[in-house]
């Protein structure tokens, strides 16, 4: 399939055929999560490949009730390895410097105040994640299956359900099968809704 066409043909679904996903896609999904792109190529994930049906049923409690999640035959769980706390760094560390430098030294004092700091973590730690993920939802469309991006989760709960150690947190899941449902077109904002050129001002 084209690039452009799996970008556009991408639909979040919740119903799932029974049919097993081929052990060949399932790497290639796997591969275009390895290979993503990372800030300072920390390459700080794993991916939990999940298909054990009870497994998969004791994770409808933790991500809010949403049944449909045991029916995926595979629920890839998308893990950030936490990679250091923002308080003890030092001050020339360039994760520190460059988080004050991204969001203002106020919001970074105030986080490393924060009395939970596996909770700080995850919050600093869990944005490249994100880009493995969208990739590896990319390979799925590209071999006709589809999935759900889920952040509503109980992260605490889901290391613990899946026995991680303390530096790592499952913070998103993504079920992924062969659909049983085809989502009507989602409308959306036209390009000029949503560009604009050099300043905002230009709209």
């Amino acid at each position: 399939m084209e690039f452009m066409d799996v970008i556009r043909k991408r639909r979040s679904v919740r119903r799932f055929k029974p049919d097993p996903i081929p052990e060949d896609v399932l790497e290639q999904i796997l591969e275009a999560g390895r290979i993503a792109p990372s800030g300072m190529h920390l390459q700080n994930w794993y991916f939990g490949l999940i298909t054990n049906d009870d497994l998969k049923r004791r994770m409808i409690d933790i991500a809010g009730g949403q049944d449909w999640i045991a029916t995926a035959p595979v629920v890839l769980a998308i893990c950030a390895i936490l990679v250091g706390d923002l308080k003890d760094a030092a001050e020339d560390d360039k994760n520190l410097l460059g988080n004050r430098f991204r969001y203002g030294e106020g919001l970074i004092d105030y986080l490393n105040a924060c009395p939970d700091r596996k909770a700080m973590r995850v919050f600093s730690d869990c944005n490249d994640v994100l880009i493995a993920g969208q990739q590896m939802l990319l390979a799925a469309e590209n071999f006709g299956l589809r999935g759900c991006w889920i952040a509503y989760l109980d992260i605490a709960r889901a290391g613990d359900l899946l026995e991680l150690p303390d530096d790592i947190a499952c913070t998103f899941l993504l079920p992924i099968g062969y659909p049983d449902e085809e989502p009507e077109p989602i409308e959306r904002k036209r390009r000029d809704e949503v560009v604009f050129h050099n300043t905002w001002r230009s709209r």
